[in-house]
């Protein structure tokens, strides 16, 4: 018989981290009951929990027993393997036997690897991700048919592969589609009693290094989940906040937000404001600038005030405005939006080597003095001479619905676009990196800038636009007075990602620290 023709089984399986001990891998009542037991493998079970329905009374007033339960079968089985000379434990549910694992224990990234080393990369139908270089938000994608990982909106430089479903061609899973993110599911030919030998091909696939050819940047970013590294890298960072290290550590608003709103930050609502959120004024908030625990920067909040004083906007814990990059035992670690990021070292140093060499404009920006970016625009092209303001100028194209497009703060008669934004944190910059990514893709349809110059009621853009005669000026108001700006590192992913793309459509690209002289 085929393996096509066995009956397949459909497993999820979670390698267990080197380390744990055997009786720490399940909470503890989970070992009491055991299903089935040989030389290699345990199965555990949670005897089943019938129970009656809240709705059949709540909805429909039935109170006797019509034969309706709910049912929570909770089965896992574990099995101890040596591999090349090392104990490898797997786990692998039933039902819902994944709530009997506790916590920290499974290995993060061992289906994913599985699967990239697995599959092509035109074979995926479903991925999950989620953005670390902007505002964290969460994307599940499917296509009808498999299809390249490029046609899915998956951004390798901002964004990170939680989970993917892909068809994979290969004997090993029965040429079935398989999922993996943190677990490996798939529908194989297997059960109890030869699953072992599955098991041992499984490890070895994730041990290969056959995904760095296609997908080698999955190693660049990870983020920290395990409870006790987070605890030491919190402990860190408050060691470096209470030293007043204030180079390694600085903080933002953690989202984009319409400063023009916004009257100032405050950490109590009838206290005194300030402009920004700043590092050093959150711990004067603490007896002698001290902070005991790093739960208070968690419990803790900072509110955005509206103009009038006295409504807050926004408000965020204290935690998720600070932004860190620090070493821990010869790692770099960054946290960002309230999570904590491990980087590969050689990615650090690839991404900071490419920022340090991005052009700087010599154009002469004048100091801001704490205006909102709007006034800081007007000024700026007041300050050069025979330059246009085109803040506030958007442009609305037909087929596009309803969105508005923003080319650029000030033109310059040497034809340098450029855009300006405070330094609001990685969110905030990478809404200035993307408005200059989509101000040179529209700005090479002739329609485009024939709008623009309706708008602007005179010859803006001719009708012979070469983007290479054009130069991209990114410009950031920092608290720095520096050539360069000082930007989260995410902040430096995302500006290679939109550099490179304006540079492929012809155009220079340049930046320039706006110095905000208080």
């Amino acid at each position: 018989m085929s393996s096509k023709t066995k009956k397949s089984n459909k497993i999820t399986i979670y390698l267990i981290k080197d380390g744990i001990e055997y009786d720490k891998i399940l909470k503890d009542y989970a070992y009491d009951k055991i299903l089935s037991e040989d030389d290699k493998s345990v199965t555990y079970y949670y005897p089943t929990q019938k129970k009656i329905p809240v709705w059949l009374s709540s909805y429909f007033n039935i109170t006797t027993d019509v034969g309706i339960n709910n049912a929570n079968a909770k089965v896992i089985s574990l099995h101890q393997l040596t591999i090349d000379g090392e104990e490898k434990i797997f786990a692998i549910p039933f039902g819902s036997g994944k709530y009997l694992l506790n916590d920290d224990v499974i290995e993060e990234q061992f289906g994913i690897r599985v699967l990239l080393n697995s599959v092509t990369k035109d074979g995926f139908r479903q991925l999950s991700t989620s953005n670390y270089g902007g505002d964290h938000r969460t994307k599940n994608e499917q296509t009808p048919k498999k299809t390249d990982i490029g046609e899915f909106g998956f951004d390798i430089h901002s964004d990170f592969l939680r989970k993917a479903t892909a068809k994979s061609e290969e004997e090993l899973f029965n040429k079935n589609t398989i999922t993996g993110g943190d677990l490996l599911s798939v529908s194989v030919p297997v059960n109890i009693s030869n699953i072992n030998d599955f098991l041992v091909k499984c490890y070895n696939r994730y041990k290969s290094d056959n995904y760095k050819k296609d997908f080698a940047w999955l190693d660049n970013i990870k983020e920290v989940k395990e409870k006790e590294l987070k605890v030491k890298l919190d402990q860190e960072l408050l060691k470096i906040i209470n030293n007043h290290d204030f180079s390694r550590v600085w903080s933002a608003v953690p989202e984009v937000i319409e400063w023009e709103n916004i009257l100032d930050f405050r950490y109590k609502k009838a206290k005194v404001g300030y402009d920004d959120i700043e590092v050093q004024n959150i711990i004067e908030l603490f007896p002698n600038e001290i902070i005991p625990d790093i739960d208070l920067l968690k419990r803790r909040q900072v509110f955005a005030m509206a103009l009038d004083g006295e409504e807050e906007l926004y408000k965020w814990k204290i935690y998720n405005c600070i932004i860190a990059e620090i070493e821990y035992k010869n790692n770099v670690y960054c946290l960002n939006f309230g999570k904590w990021y491990k980087v590969k070292n050689d990615f650090v140093n690839l991404t900071s080597e490419y920022y340090s060499k991005v052009p700087l404009s010599n154009i002469d920006f004048p100091d801001a003095n704490n205006e909102r970016e709007s006034k800081y625009n007007e000024k700026l092209s007041s300050y050069l001479n025979n330059s246009i303001l085109m803040d506030k100028e958007t442009v609305r194209m037909t087929g596009m619905g309803r969105s508005s497009i923003e080319v650029c703060d000030v033109l310059t008669d040497n034809k340098e676009l450029i855009h300006v934004k405070k330094n609001g944190g990685s969110s905030y910059l990478s809404h200035l990196f993307n408005q200059a990514a989509v101000s040179g893709e529209i700005l090479l349809d002739v329609n485009f800038r024939n709008e623009v110059n309706k708008k602007m009621l005179k010859t803006v853009f001719s009708t012979d636009f070469i983007s290479n005669d054009y130069t991209m000026v990114l410009a950031i108001i920092t608290n720095s007075n520096t050539d360069r700006p000082k930007i989260p590192f995410f902040s430096k992913v995302s500006i290679q990602y939109a550099i490179e793309g304006l540079k492929r459509k012809g155009y220079n690209v340049e930046i320039k620290n706006i110095y905000n002289k208080k």
